[in-house]
């Protein structure tokens, strides 16, 4: 049953990981697209469109909240743990443990602070139709996902499943 669980919880996060990749190379692509578009502009009007900095802002910052979960996904998170490697297989399960329920406080935290932190992003954005707080949604989205993810972690280094980036280094793990 909780074998299942963890398959079913992995295949959801699966989804949203290929999902929020997806929305982050949209927004690449559209900040690449609107930017050639405002270069090719300029050189033969002389002028600037306006719509293109705010635009381009809004993109960037949500590229980087979608991008946030999947880096974590993909563990290709920066870790420094040369001497965690060097004390061996139970100093490793420790640090593991250690740093999913850090983790997964911290995205706890975040998330308990949406609430207040949207409601104090209010007004249009320049130049965009949209509300502040849309600035925002993209990065509660990820750390939900981030604290989902962690959280199936931490179950797994509970129940003794070694942990992906780590197995092919520490057969005993």
């Amino acid at each position: 049953m909780l074998n299942r669980g963890l398959e079913l919880g992995e295949t959801l996060l699966g989804y949203a990981e290929r999902l929020f990749l997806a929305l982050a190379n949209v927004c690449l692509a559209a900040m690449l697209i609107i930017n050639a578009v405002n270069i090719v502009w300029r050189g033969v009007t002389g002028q600037n469109l306006n719509l293109v900095w705010p635009w381009t802002t809004l993109l960037f910052v949500w590229m980087t909240f979608f991008g946030f979960f999947v880096i974590y996904r993909r563990a290709t998170d920066i870790t420094v743990d040369y001497f965690v490697d060097l004390m061996g297989h139970k100093a490793l399960v420790a640090t593991r443990l250690l740093s999913d329920i850090i983790t997964v406080g911290l995205m706890c935290l975040l998330l308990a602070e949406a609430p207040r932190t949207l409601a104090s992003q209010v007004g249009d954005m320049e130049l965009i139709p949209l509300q502040r707080y849309w600035l925002s949604v993209p990065l509660f989205l990820s750390a939900a996902l981030v604290a989902a993810h962690f959280f199936l972690d931490l179950i797994k280094a509970l129940i003794g499943i070694p942990e992906a980036r780590k197995s092919f280094e520490h057969p005993e793990a």
